[in-house]
């Protein structure tokens, strides 16, 4: 019974050991630079962990793997072994802290007995909150920023736009939802997200968001 399990772990580790030395290799021998190559593996491990509910349905198996996750990462961190993860412009956790949200998300889901509860969120730590970065870096100068420069409107805007496109995809596809409720829904994820990207700092925003999610979708699901 626990060796499909296990196998599936041991798959997990292997792909996101993978992920992570693709990071070093473009971050080392392509030179990207580190904000470019920290993405990567943001976006990319996100991706690997949409997959987890298909594989695991005890959150025990999940916190393995996001345990192990985290405690490499922390490893690394501490000992500035992955420059090509940790090194920003910036004091950030996010890439440490990444882990944590997805077990937490796979809990409630699991309590709830409904997978939305860890796709939604994960999928605005995956999308919009690379979409923010992102568009922090290419038009922030361009708008008001806010914290000295920590954030800006352009950012948040782009965590917005996006945010939209990830709910509706998920409240339409997986939610049984009368259309109003979809609507509503969409608009508060996306405001209240928003606020909490904004106002998050230090890459906490990588437990606020999804945190932000799962309390809106237990009051209003």
């Amino acid at each position: 019974m626990m060796q499909t399990p296990f196998i599936s772990l041991l798959l997990f580790l292997f792909l996101l050991g993978v992920l992570m030395g693709i990071t070093v290799i473009l971050h080392r021998y392509f030179h990207w630079p580190s904000e470019q190559s920290r993405k990567f593996l943001h976006v990319s491990g996100g991706i690997l962990s949409l997959f987890l509910p298909l594989f695991f349905h005890s959150h025990w198996w999940i916190l393995a793997v996001t345990g192990i996750a985290f405690l490499l990462l922390l490893v690394t961190y501490l000992r500035n072994w992955m420059p090509a993860v940790h090194a920003t412009n910036r004091h950030s956790l996010g890439s440490v802290l990444f882990p944590l949200p997805v077990y937490g998300c796979f809990l409630m889901a699991e309590y709830m007995q409904d997978y939305l509860y860890f796709w939604l969120p994960v999928s605005l730590l995956t999308f919009s909150d690379t979409a923010a970065e992102t568009g922090g870096h290419l038009w922030g100068a361009r708008t008001r920023s806010f914290f000295h420069g920590q954030k800006t409107m352009a950012g948040t805007l782009s965590f917005a736009v996006t945010a939209i496109v990830v709910n509706l995809c998920w409240l339409i596809g997986a939610a049984n939802l009368p259309v109003q409720q979809v609507i509503l829904l969409t608009v508060m994820l996306t405001l209240f997200c928003s606020l909490a990207e904004l106002f998050t700092l230090h890459g906490w925003d990588n437990i606020t968001i999804p945190a932000t999610a799962l309390l809106l979708l237990y009051l209003f699901r």
